[in-house]
């Protein structure tokens, strides 16, 4: 359902087709936070930063329709304003301006058209200071309010290859879901990510394969 009709900008609506094919993995997903008090989901990929996001936002509609409160973030460096694609905003403040200047990640939290559904954009930034930002801003610490407040709080990771880079990423999580390209992804990367979940102590949501 939607707060109101779009005010800011021309945003796509979110995909009927998708939210039908993504159903169940979004049950599955919700079941299995409940059962393990989970709260917090990582969503990534080797080879489909526009499959991740598709996914990601798509899952969090569908949960709002099970009568639970959303937040997505984006972390991916590479696609600062990913999210901007099929949400508008009620303000520019974003998780770049807001940690450097404040203890209360809230204060990204930008509502969304869609009810109880809310999103954090990244904003600009190089690597050298988003790679500073994840190391000195106890990010883990500020989210945490957050994960109490929302039913689910889904991130969006940058693809595979950067998380070399970018790991205290994986630390944000108590859960993760990998998408994947169905003809183009290299299944001995793929298994080579999943196997690095273990090192953070995770749960793996398996593999969502993007046929798009």
């Amino acid at each position: 359902m939607r707060r109101t009709e779009s005010h800011i900008k021309k945003v796509e609506d979110l995909d009927a087709q998708v939210l039908d094919s993504l159903y169940n993995s979004a049950k599955s997903i919700l079941n299995t936070c409940e059962k393990n008090d989970l709260s917090a989901v990582l969503f990534t990929s080797i080879n489909d930063a526009e499959g991740t996001l598709t996914a990601a936002t798509h899952i969090g509609y569908i949960l709002t329709q099970l009568k639970k409160k959303i937040l997505v973030i984006n972390m991916d460096l590479n696609n600062p304003e990913h999210l901007g694609k099929y949400f508008e905003r009620n303000h520019d403040e974003t998780l770049i301006d807001v940690v450097t200047k404040s203890s209360y990640l809230s204060e990204s939290i930008q509502q969304t058209q869609y009810e109880n559904y809310d999103i954090i954009n990244l904003g600009k930034t190089d690597e050298q200071y988003f790679l500073e930002i994840l190391n000195t801003k106890d990010i883990k610490s500020k989210l945490n309010p957050l994960k109490n407040y929302y039913d689910a709080v889904l991130i969006i990771g940058p693809e595979a290859k950067y998380f070399e880079h970018y790991s205290n990423i994986f630390e944000l999580a108590d859960g993760t879901v990998t998408v994947s390209k169905d003809k183009t992804s290299n299944y001995k990367v793929l298994k080579r990510h999943i196997d690095k979940l273990g090192l953070f102590n995770i749960v793996s949501f398996g593999i969502i394969r993007n046929s798009k």
